[in-house]
């Protein structure tokens, strides 16, 4: 069993135009987010005055890193994070772990966001959220060098998030994707099949024998990286869980 917590965030510090702006509104009227933001965060995107260029010179030590999931990590100038609010990020992460479910072995990989000023009032009493849980059934890991298991997740389209990977089998590759967004629409491709995540966080994915896929979805309760591994193992003494990973066809 092993637990790996990956963050992949930064907090930019300072910025003269939230202060200036500090001046004609308050932090928490900035940090409700609306159809206006969303337009400003665009605009700022093209603007090359609100970049943030330490962040951007940084991030240059990504490019090449390597594979870690479907799309190669690319590098792009962004927006000062503070320009969307005092504290509207406060980190991102992921937890990692294998389980046993019947006879079988189901690698999971959950990632999460902080509690932020744009999000407290949906997370309550809560310090972080699940957006997406992946369950994958498989017949090899590699305890050693963990190449066949990686995944990162990245703050840099603040405020959505996106969090990508790679699971690899004996004989195939489950790759995926996972945004979050911030009028709290969330999604996942893998292996091109798409999953919106309001109507359940949790993922399952069993390779057949055959090289097809079946998957299911669960409607989880709100999950936090804290509670996610006690939620997991409970879903390893479910009967429908335990029947689709170890049904006859899977690998």
């Amino acid at each position: 069993m092993k637990r790996v917590i990956i963050f992949f965030c930064c907090i930019s510090i300072g910025c003269s135009n939230v202060e200036n702006n500090s001046k004609l509104e308050s932090d928490e009227a900035r940090t409700i987010w609306n159809q206006q933001k969303r337009e400003q965060y665009l605009n700022n995107r093209n603007d090359t005055t609100t970049w943030d260029n330490q962040m951007l010179e940084n991030d240059k030590q990504l490019i090449g890193i390597g594979e870690f999931g479907p799309f190669e990590i690319g590098v792009f100038p962004v927006p000062k994070y503070e320009l969307l609010g005092k504290n509207s990020f406060k980190g991102l992460g992921n937890k990692t772990e294998d389980f046993k479910v019947g006879n079988k072995t189901v690698v999971m990989n959950s990632f999460f966001v902080a509690k932020n000023e744009i999000n407290k009032k949906r997370l309550g009493d809560k310090h972080n959220d699940v957006f997406f849980q992946l369950l994958v059934l498989t017949d090899t890991l590699d305890t050693e060098n963990y190449n066949l298991n990686k995944n990162i997740a990245i703050s840099r389209n603040h405020p959505d998030y996106l969090a990508q990977g790679f699971v690899k089998t004996k004989t195939t590759t489950i790759d995926y994707v996972a945004f979050k967004t911030a009028e709290g629409d969330d999604y996942a491709i893998i292996n091109t099949r798409l999953f919106h995540l309001n109507f359940g966080k949790t993922i399952g994915i069993a390779p057949q024998k055959d090289g097809t896929f079946r998957s299911f979805q669960i409607k989880s309760p709100q999950l936090t990286s804290e509670t996610i591994i006690n939620f997991t193992e409970s879903l390893t003494k479910d009967d429908d869980v335990v029947t689709f990973f170890n049904q006859k066809g899977a690998i």
